[in-house]
C-alpha cells in the first residue's frame, strides 16, 4: 500500500534504517519518520497498523493512508519523505535501507514484485481517493471505508469482527469529512442492523450486501 509523510528532529521513539533493524518491534506511537527527513530506508510492515498524515501550514490536517501487514511504507517519496508515519498499534517492521532495495529485491523476488504492484496500486488510489472526496456522498465513503478494512483483515463476511485501530478523528480525516458526521453515519449503519458496534475499536458486519449498496448509493438502503 501507500503509506508517506512535519518537519521535525527524529523523536527520541523514531525508528530510523540501520543494520540489524530487519524485523524491528515498535510500540504504538512510535514515529517512523517525519515530513521532511531523509528518505533512507522502507518499512515492511510485518504486524500492526500504521498512519501517514499530512499537516498544512494553516493546521489542518490530511491522513493519507493507513498501512497493515504485507504494506511498504517509504516507497515513492523521492529523496525526502513528505508525510508523516507513525504507529497506531504495537508493530513490527523490516527495513531495507534505501541504497539496498536492488539487492534485497534480487536476493528476494517477492519484494520486487511488491514494488511493481505497489507503484500501480499508488495509481489507482490516487484516482479512488480523488473520486471518493469529489464525489460520493458521506454516508459512501463510511460504509466504503469500513468494506475496505475489512477486506485488508481477511474476506469481508457477515459476523465478521473487525478492528477499528484508527479514532473517529483519524478516520474523519483520511475521509474528508467532520467527526460529527462520521459519527453520525456510523450510527446510521448500526441502526439499519447493517454494522454492530461493540466498542470504539471494532466492528461488526451484520448485513454486507446492504453494506455494500451503501457504499454504492446512499438512497438504495433504508
Amino acid at each position: 500500500m501507500y503509506v508517506f509523510p512535519h518537519t521535525a528532529p527524529a523523536s527520541q521513539n523514531a525508528v530510523r534504517a540501520g543494520a540489524g533493524e530487519a524485523g524491528r518491534v515498535v510500540g504504538a506511537t512510535t514515529v517512523l519518520f517525519h515530513e521532511g527527513d531523509k528518505a533512507d530506508a522502507l518499512y515492511e510492515v510485518v504486524s500492526g497498523v500504521f498512519r501517514a498524515t499530512k499537516v498544512f501550514s494553516d493546521g489542518r490536517r490530511q491522513v493519507v493512508a493507513f498501512a497493515y501487514p504485507g504494506d511498504i511504507i517509504g516507497f515513492g517519496h523521492g529523496e525526502n519523505y513528505r508525510f508523516d508515519c507513525d504507529a497506531l498499534t504495537p508493530a513490527r517492521v523490516q527495513v531495507t535501507a534505501r541504497g539496498d532495495v536492488l539487492a534485497a529485491a534480487r536476493n528476494r523476488p517477492e519484494l520486487g514484485e511488491k514494488l511493481l504492484a505497489m507503484a500501480a496500486g499508488e495509481i489507482a488510489t490516487m484516482h479512488d481517493l480523488s473520486v471518493l472526496l469529489c464525489r460520493k456522498s458521506a454516508m459512501e465513503r463510511v460504509a466504503g471505508f469500513l468494506i475496505s478494512l475489512a477486506a485488508r483483515s481477511g474476506s469481508p463476511a457477515n459476523d465478521q469482527r473487525v478492528n477499528l485501530p484508527m479514532c473517529r478523528a483519524d478516520i474523519a480525516d483520511h475521509l474528508g469529512l467532520t467527526i460529527e458526521t462520521v459519527s453520525r453515519n456510523l450510527t446510521k449503519l448500526k441502526l439499519r442492523g447493517i454494522v454492530e458496534l461493540p466498542d470504539r475499536g471494532s466492528f461488526v458486519i451484520r448485513d454486507l450486501v446492504r453494506l455494500q449498496d451503501q457504499a454504492e448509493c446512499e438512497a438504495v438502503v433504508h
